[in-house]
């Protein structure tokens, strides 16, 4: 038997967003909450009823450069020095941006290092250029944003002015008032030797950092994986102290004497793949753990390779395939402490988890068994609902199966991951590749394990092209009843429903103004009554109450 569960609405915005007092409550200075919940908070003030409805249309639309892409989200954010709300934008040819969140009016821009040729990697269909792709994170306490930025230098390695092995990332530090940088930075990431492998050192031309940052304390983290499904796809972490401006972390997922390796980076897959991509979701954190998704390596697809079942909490040096939870050390490197593997990853048939990134869901999602709930959606066409402190190992569940709280199938590959609602009951959301937003609702079985139930979906699927982005909820000030789902198409553009489904079984669509088609895998952002996304032309979009 099913109940559903009940329990004591947490309304306290820090409760929801994890934002520090000295911030606007509307601001949204990182890629939504640490936990990569998707839930954003209730203090955007954006009512449903006003939402749909005449008093919320198009606020604004700035055009840029032809052919210049924002794969990185816009951050919001409200100086202390100003008291203006601006947005913080980032492009692939390395220009940065500051806009007037209210009008539009760009206030500051710089142009970077020269951004690095996408031709060298066979790789124009994703944008002429690749600069900052990782979406960048603002720290509040001081008024700066952090990002990765790809450029070359000239003849570095290779006889070519350009080629894919000149190709270098700086980590930037620059003040979000005037662009400048931040004294001691940029840093070149090139030439480090990973500190579980020494083996493998760093060549930023061959590697993508795609991930949203995440920022612990003073260590600003970010995942690295394959440039376009070629070269180097070593999953790496990079972690850098921005107090003592030095990289801390330099981690790999394929370590060890049995890992695949070669020293010719520019084979396929040279140096080892289970690259950290996530469609580009950021790493997700309860404050000291860190969770990530590697997408599939060694042994994938390969039957007798590494089937005998093991503990989530056995040691593991080839991350392939697997959820994983670590722990920063001391010493600034990281140590797996739980993790989970599809107990069939060898026959994945490039369904592999690593399209999707992990979703620890707001602390309302629990049971007397579970303390917090965590969820990985991808191309495999399920959804993983596990315990987020006992993932589950590999071959763990009865007869060598998954041992995960829930696997939920869906009709199509999801990009980036779930969203949650954690009100009226609480929800989540997937938007699988050619399929309706679907709803599904959190009940306790009568042991105490939490499992979701459909609970409805969308009258309209999914285009027929990847893209979809991720499910991005908001509610008005944390009530019941106004929960708003967003959601971005490369087609459909920006669409938004009711959280709740209705009795039929079906969220109801909320009109909003026409935007014309939407980035690749994307999400909006949000501000004081505002809504935020690069449309399908590469221009800022601004809905808003009129």
């Amino acid at each position: 038997m099913v109940r559903t569960r009940l329990l004591p609405v947490l309304v306290a915005v820090g409760l929801f967003t994890g934002q520090v007092t000295s911030l606007a409550t509307s601001d949204s200075w990182r890629d939504v909450d640490l936990g990569q919940s998707s839930y954003v908070g209730g203090s955007h003030n954006l009512d449903p009823a006003v939402v749909d409805s005449p008093h919320f249309g198009l606020r604004w639309k700035v055009d840029f450069n032809k052919g210049e892409t924002h794969y990185a989200r816009p951050l919001i954010y409200t100086p202390p020095s100003t008291n203006k709300q601006i947005v913080f934008l980032a492009s692939t040819e390395n220009r940065l941006r500051v806009l007037d969140a209210e009008t539009g009016e760009v206030l500051k821009k710089r142009k970077l290092a020269e951004p690095f040729p996408l031709a060298e990697a066979f790789c124009t269909q994703v944008s002429e250029t690749l600069g900052i792709m990782g979406t960048p994170t603002i720290d509040p306490e001081t008024d700066t944003a952090y990002f990765y930025a790809k450029s070359y230098i000239p003849y570095y390695r290779d006889v070519t002015k350009t080629g894919i092995i000149n190709g270098v990332y700086y980590f930037y530090a620059v003040d979000v008032n005037t662009l400048e940088d931040i004294e001691g930075f940029p840093i070149l990431i090139d030439g480090l030797h990973a500190d579980n492998d020494p083996r493998r050192y760093f060549i930023g031309g061959t590697i993508l950092q795609r991930p949203s940052l995440l920022q612990l304390g003073d260590i600003v983290y970010a995942g690295f994986g394959g440039l376009c499904d070629a070269f180097n796809a070593t999953g790496t972490i990079i972690g850098i102290d921005v107090k003592q401006k030095k990289v801390t972390t330099h981690w790999v997922t394929q370590a060890g004497p049995d890992a695949p390796f070669s020293e010719d980076w520019t084979a396929w897959h040279g140096g080892g793949p289970g690259g950290v991509w996530q469609s580009g979701q950021g790493l997700a954190t309860d404050g000291g753990s860190i969770f990530f998704v590697s997408d599939n390596g060694g042994g994938s697809m390969d039957e007798t390779i590494d089937t005998t079942p093991r503990r989530g909490n056995a040691s593991l040096s080839i991350l392939s395939e697997v959820v994983a939870r670590v722990n920063p050390t001391a010493d600034g490197g990281l140590d797996v402490v739980d993790f989970f593997r599809p107990h069939n990853y060898q026959y994945d048939d490039e369904k592999d988890l690593g399209s999707g990134g992990f979703s620890l869901l707001h602390p309302y999602f629990n049971s007397t068994t579970v303390s917090r709930i965590g969820t990985v959606a991808s191309k495999n066409n399920k959804i993983f609902i596990f315990d987020a402190y006992n993932l589950g190992g590999y071959r763990q569940g009865s007869n060598g199966t998954d041992a995960v709280l829930q696997t939920i199938p869906v009709g199509g590959e999801v990009f980036g991951s779930i969203g949650s609602y954690p009100l009226d009951g609480g929800y989540i959301y997937v938007a699988p590749l050619r399929n309706p937003l679907s709803a599904y609702k959190l009940s306790i079985t009568e042991d105490g394990t939490p499992q979701f139930v459909f609970a409805g979906q969308s009258e309209v699927s999914t285009r027929q092209n990847r893209g979809t982005g991720i499910p991005t909820v908001t509610s008005f000030h944390d009530e019941p009843g106004t929960g708003i789902v967003w959601l971005t198409d490369p087609d459909a553009g920006l669409d938004a429903w009711y959280a709740v489904p209705g009795e039929d079984g079906v969220l109801k669509k909320i009109n909003l103004p026409t935007v014309n088609g939407a980035n690749r895998y994307s999400r909006p952002a949000f501000g004081d009554g505002k809504v935020y996304v690069v449309d399908g032309e590469g221009s800022l979009v601004c809905l808003g109450v009129l």
